[in-house]
């Protein structure tokens, strides 16, 4: 089946593949005029081994590099193939929608997913298998009457081998493992692989030593003993440890490295991408089921969800900057204001990277001389703007930048606002590149400038070159 259904659809699976190669290389499509031809020439015929069904191929992609351990130099891809069935009584997917049919079979579904991704590709290539215990309100569901294919690709478009602690559950909804496709008679190399280790890449080698093998976070447990606690206390902390402890669960820059229990407090110590620092959040421990506010969160399983969800959310827009922040000794504990921090009148934001990256802000007033040549020497850590907070974000009144000197240390060439800002936008522009050179892996900061500003973020003047310097692992 799968050598007529590739001839049958050539010159759509021609174009198919292009487009497979450039989400691994791109992570999506490119913006291009014309567009990728995909979505109208799709993979979509009758089935040939039932008349009263129709076949369709479609696609889903996610990051794979949180889902298992890989060599450090990959950044693969998780590419998802959706065999989908439907009444032939519809004359295409499109006016299918939603009724879709359970009914493809596994062979023809192998073969409509061998068609498209090809010999090389199928050879790694592997279907998810669903838990055995479904429910039928599960099995009524759209996302579940389908067949998915999964092969991973570096973004040179290799396929790989899964590794062996890789989380299929992750994958997609009710997935509990998955089932090696048989590679060609012709893949000697592979074939002897997989007959020595078995169908999976061998992780001992290679992963993090920040992991277990399973492929989590290593986190240690200090403070209070576990026979000291409540029931409750303990099953909150037990979901807690197991919850964090998973790969890119709140984020793909958030590694947790420590759990405190203390004064019926969770204390959740971590790093966050390559910032030095060690930072901590704290979450109330409930001692009884008493203590729990109701559904939805009425459980110890679930308040911890909503902990990690409400980290997530915060983390990921900025708490570490917009945060209370205060320093005890190495750590830095972060906390949300009690209060909505104030609407800004100015926003900052980064410059968009091409060929005429900061004319606008040339044509603003502002000199773009040291960050355009930071880019050509191929040293620019970072480049921002401050613009007005409103629709059209216009004009630019600011802007600042950085280049490195060296792989832990950076310099702030550029601070500057056209004449009339606010000083506000100094102090912004000033705060944002700092956290941002702190998470990029400065360690030292160094300026030129001398401001109040810098001053309040910890910068320390030096009396003898001038300016202002930053040592990250100091600062508030």
């Amino acid at each position: 089946m799968t050598d007529v259904l590739a001839e049958l659809f050539s010159e759509q699976i021609s174009v198919y593949r292009k487009v497979l190669a450039n989400i691994a290389a791109e992570r999506g499509l490119p913006r291009t005029d014309p567009p990728w031809p995909n979505g109208t020439s799709p993979i979509d015929g009758a089935s040939l081994t039932d008349p009263a069904l129709r076949v369709a191929i479609v696609h889903s992609f996610q990051s794979a590099g949180d889902l298992g351990s890989f060599r450090n130099s990959l950044d693969p891809v998780c590419l998802r193939i959706h065999v989908q069935g439907y009444s032939s009584q519809f004359p295409n997917r499109q006016s299918a929608r939603s009724n879709l049919l359970d009914e493809v079979s596994e062979a023809e579904g192998e073969a409509w997913a061998r068609a498209l991704l090809g010999k090389y590709w199928s050879d790694y290539a592997y279907e998810l298998l669903w838990h055995r215990r479904v429910s039928d309100r599960v099995r009524a569901r759209m996302w579940y009457k389908q067949r998915i294919y999964v092969v991973l690709l570096a973004q040179n478009g290799t396929p790989l081998l899964a590794p062996d602690n890789f989380a299929w559950s992750r994958v997609w909804h009710a997935i509990e493992h998955a089932r090696k496709l048989d590679p060609d008679p012709s893949s000697n190399e592979l074939l002897s692989y997989i007959e020595r280790f078995g169908p999976y890449a061998v992780t001992a080698g290679i992963r993090d030593p920040h992991t277990e093998p399973d492929g989590g976070w290593r986190v240690e447990m200090t403070g209070e003993s576990l026979e000291a606690l409540t029931e409750t206390a303990r099953e909150t902390l037990r979901h807690l440890r197991n919850k964090v402890r998973v790969r890119g669960v709140v984020d793909s820059a958030f590694r947790p490295v420590r759990i405190h229990v203390e004064d019926h407090s969770i204390v959740v110590y971590f790093h966050w991408a390559k910032n030095p620092n060690t930072f901590a959040l704290s979450v109330p421990m409930p001692q009884s089921p008493g203590d729990f506010r109701g559904p939805p969160v009425d459980t110890p399983g679930r308040y911890a969800s909503e902990a990690l969800f409400r980290w997530q959310e915060d983390l990921r827009t900025g708490l570490l900057v917009w945060g209370i922040r205060t320093r005890i000794g190495k750590t830095i504990h972060v906390s949300t204001r009690r209060i909505d921090h104030e609407h800004c009148e100015f926003g900052i934001g980064p410059v968009p990277m091409h060929e005429k990256s900061g004319v606008w802000l040339a044509d603003a007033g502002l000199s773009i001389e040291t960050p355009r040549a930071s880019i050509n020497s191929g040293t620019l850590a970072a480049w921002i703007q401050a613009y007005p907070n409103k629709k059209y974000a216009k004009p630019f009144v600011g802007h600042a930048a950085a280049r490195w000197l060296d792989q832990t240390t950076a310099c702030i060439d550029v601070l500057e606002v056209v004449q009339g800002t606010e000083s506000v936008v100094t102090g912004q522009l000033a705060h944002i590149i700092t956290h941002t050179l702190a998470n990029m892996g400065a360690r030292l900061i160094e300026t030129p400038f001398d401001c109040e500003s810098l001053a309040a973020l910890g910068y320390e003047q030096r009396p003898i070159i001038g300016g202002m310097q930053l040592d990250v692992t100091t600062m508030p």
